[in-house]
C-alpha cells in the first residue's frame, strides 16, 4: 500500500509540474500575443490576431482551470495520507444490506427485518472474527465488553429497526434519523407519541446502525426504497383510515420531504397527513457536490483513505464517528432531488397539495444552511397550518461579544414578511439580563409572547444540529447525571489535549449533545400533529 500511495503522489506531483509549466508558456504566448496586437492594429490581418488573442485568452482560462483543480486533488491526496490507518469496519461491511434492487413487487417490511436480522449476524461475525484483534480499549462500539457496546447500554439495540404497535392506536408515524446515526436520535419522540396513542416505527436506514463501511457503499436510492417499504408497512398494520405522519431528523428530514413530494403523484405510496421535521437536512455546503471527485483521487492516488474526510474512534455506540465522502455524496443528491420535486411542484401550482410541516430548528447549525430550509420549503408553503419554530441563541449580555452574528440577518432578514403563509414560532431569552426563555409566536401580524419555566444552562451558549432530538436526561448525550447510569459521558466529555493527539472529534467538547428545552419542544410537537391531522 504504501508504495502505491507514493507512486500515486508522484503522478498527481509530475502532472501538476507539467500543468504548471503549460500555464507558464500559455500566459507569456497571452502577453507576447497581445503585444504584438497593440503594434499592428492598422495590419489588415488584425483580424487573424484577434481570434489568435480570444484563442490565447481560452487557452489561458482552461490550463488555470487545470491547475486549480490538480493543485486541489493534491491536497486532498496530502490531507488523506495523514489520516489515521483505515480498520476493518471501514473497509468491509455486512454483504446482505438492503438495497433499492431488493425491493420488488412483493417485499414488505417483514421483509426487510428479515434481512436486517442477517446483517446483524454478519456485524457479529465480523466482530468475533477478523476485527477482534484491531480494537483495544475501553471505548469502542466494536467491543463486545466495552462501555460503547450498543447492544447492552440501554435497554436494547437501538441501531435497529424498531416497532411499537398502540393497543388502540389513533394514528401511525414513521421517524427517520439522520446521516451516519441511528433510530437512538429519535428514541425519547417516538416513545413519547406511542404513549399518546400512536403506533410508531423507528427505521434503520440502509448504511448505517453497523459500520462506517457500510456508508461508504450505499446510495440514495437505497434510503429512499426503504422509505416506501417502512411507511407501506406502517399503513398495513394500521385499521384502515387512521392518519399518518412522517417525522424526520437531518438527513432523514430531507428523505421525509422528498417521499411526500413523490407520494403526491403516486397514488400507490400512503400518503402523511402532517411532517415534523429536527433540523431537517434540506440545504448544505455546495462543497459536498465536489466530494464525488472521491472515487478518481483514490484511484490516482492508490490511497482508500482519500475516501474519507475523516477517520476518528468509533466511541459512539449509535452514531458513526468516522465520515466517507458517500455520506456527503448521496446527501447532496437527497438535498437536490428536494429541490427539484418542490420546484416543479411549485410551477404547477400544486403547493396546496404538501401536508403542513412542522420544523424544530436551531438558529446557528454548523451542518446544514439554516435559511435554506426557509427558500427552499417554508416560502413556498401555503398552509396556514405550517410552522417553523426557531431556537434563538443565549442572548445574555456576558455571551455577545463572542458570537459570529453573520446568521441574524441571513436568517431573520427572511422572516420579516408579513404575509407568510405559516406560523413562526422563536425561542428566546425573555430579556439579555435573564436565562429565562420567553417563547414568541407569529401568526400573520400578530405576536403572542408566553414566558415558559425553561431557561439556558450555565455555560451553554446555543443548541447544535445534535442537540435538537435529544433530551438533558438521556443516558448516552444527556447531562453528567444523567450520563452516570450508562457510564458514557459523550454529552459531557471534558479532556484536556492536543487535538492533533486525539482520535475522537473536538466538536464532541465544545458543541451542545442534548436539548435542555426538548421537553418544551415535545409537548409542542404532539400538540402540534393532534391538531393538524384530527382537526
Amino acid at each position: 500500500m504504501t508504495t502505491s500511495v507514493a507512486r500515486g503522489s508522484k503522478l498527481i506531483r509530475l502532472g501538476l509540474w507539467l500543468l504548471i509549466a503549460c500555464a507558464a508558456w500559455a500566459a507569456i504566448g497571452l502577453v507576447a500575443e497581445f503585444y504584438r496586437f497593440t503594434q499592428s492594429m492598422p495590419d489588415p490581418s488584425w483580424n487573424f490576431r484577434v481570434a489568435r488573442l480570444v484563442g490565447l485568452v481560452c487557452l489561458n482560462l482552461v490550463f488555470t482551470a487545470l491547475l486549480a483543480i490538480i493543485v486541489v486533488l493534491a491536497l486532498w491526496v496530502r490531507m488523506a495520507g495523514a489520516l489515521p490507518d483505515l480498520q476493518g469496519w471501514h473497509l468491509q461491511f455486512p454483504a446482505s444490506e438492503f438495497c433499492a434492487a431488493d425491493a420488488d413487487a412483493h417485499y414488505t417490511l417483514n421483509n426487510y427485518l428479515e434481512q436486517e436480522q442477517r446483517v446483524f449476524g454478519e456485524l457479529d461475525a465480523l466482530n468475533s472474527g477478523p476485527w477482534a484483534q484491531q480494537t483495544v480499549g475501553a471505548y469502542s462500539r466494536f467491543i463486545r465488553d466495552s462501555v460503547s457496546n450498543p447492544v447492552t447500554i440501554v435497554d436494547r439495540n437501538w441501531n435497529r429497526t424498531y416497532i411499537l404497535k398502540a393497543e388502540n392506536p389513533i394514528g401511525g408515524v414513521l421517524l427517520l434519523h439522520g446521516l451516519s446515526d441511528s433510530p437512538y436520535s429519535l428514541r425519547a419522540m417516538g416513545q413519547r407519541l406511542h404513549a399518546e396513542g400512536y403506533s410508531v416505527i423507528w427505521l434503520r436506514i440502509p448504511g448505517h446502525g453497523t459500520c462506517p463501511g457500510a456508508l461508504a457503499n450505499v446510495c440514495s436510492e437505497d434510503w429512499f426504497a426503504a422509505v416506501k417499504v417502512a411507511m407501506r408497512g406502517l399503513r398495513d398494520q394500521l385499521p384502515e383510515g387512521l392518519p399518518l405522519v412522517l417525522g424526520g431528523y437531518s438527513n432523514g428530514g430531507a428523505l421525509s420531504v422528498l417521499y411526500t413530494l413523490s407520494a403526491i403523484d403516486d397514488a400507490t405510496l400512503p400518503k402523511p397527513k402532517a411532517i415534523v421535521l429536527f433540523a431537517p437536512m434540506i440545504g448544505i455546503n455546495p462543497m459536498a457536490s465536489i466530494t464525488r471527485l472521491y472515487h478518481m483521487v483514490a484511484l490516482v492516488s492508490r490511497n482508500q483513505k482519500a475516501q474519507w474526510s475523516g477517520i476518528d474512534a468509533e466511541i459512539d455506540p449509535f452514531r458513526y464517528s468516522s465520515w466517507p465522502m458517500n455520506a456527503s455524496v448521496q446527501a447532496w443528491s437527497v438535498t437536490q432531488a428536494v429541490e427539484r420535486q418542490l420546484s416543479k411542484l411549485e410551477k404547477a401550482g400544486r403547493m396546496k397539495e404538501m401536508p403542513p410541516v412542522l420544523a424544530m430548528q436551531s438558529v446557528v447549525d454548523s451542518t446544514i444552511i439554516v435559511p435554506k430550509l426557509i427558500t427552499t420549503l417554508f416560502d413556498r408553503l401555503t398552509s396556514a397550518s405550517s410552522e417553523l419554530f426557531l431556537f434563538d441563541i443565549n442572548r445574555m449580555d456576558k455571551f455577545m461579544n463572542l458570537f459570529n452574528r453573520s446568521f441574524e440577518h441571513a436568517i431573520f432578514s427572511k422572516l420579516k414578511r408579513t404575509d407568510m403563509p405559516f406560523t413562526l414560532s422563536v425561542l428566546k431569552n425573555a430579556n439579555s439580563d435573564s436565562r429565562q426563555m420567553l417563547l414568541q409566536t407569529r401568526n400573520g401580524k400578530l405576536w403572542t409572547e408566553t414566558m415558559t419555566d425553561y431557561s439556558w444552562p450555565a455555560g451553554v451558549a446555543s443548541l447544535s444540529h445534535l442537540a435538537v432530538p435529544i433530551p438533558s436526561e438521556d443516558l448516552i448525550y444527556g447531562t453528567q447525571e444523567a450520563m452516570a447510569a450508562s457510564g458514557l459521558p459523550l454529552g459531557t466529555l471534558s479532556m484536556r489535549a492536543e487535538p492533533s493527539s486525539l482520535l475522537i472529534s473536538n466538536s464532541l467538547f465544545y458543541r451542545c449533545r442534548n436539548n435542555p428545552f426538548y421537553h418544551l419542544m415535545e409537548d409542542h410537537v404532539v400538540k402540534w400533529i393532534s391538531g393538524r391531522i384530527f382537526e
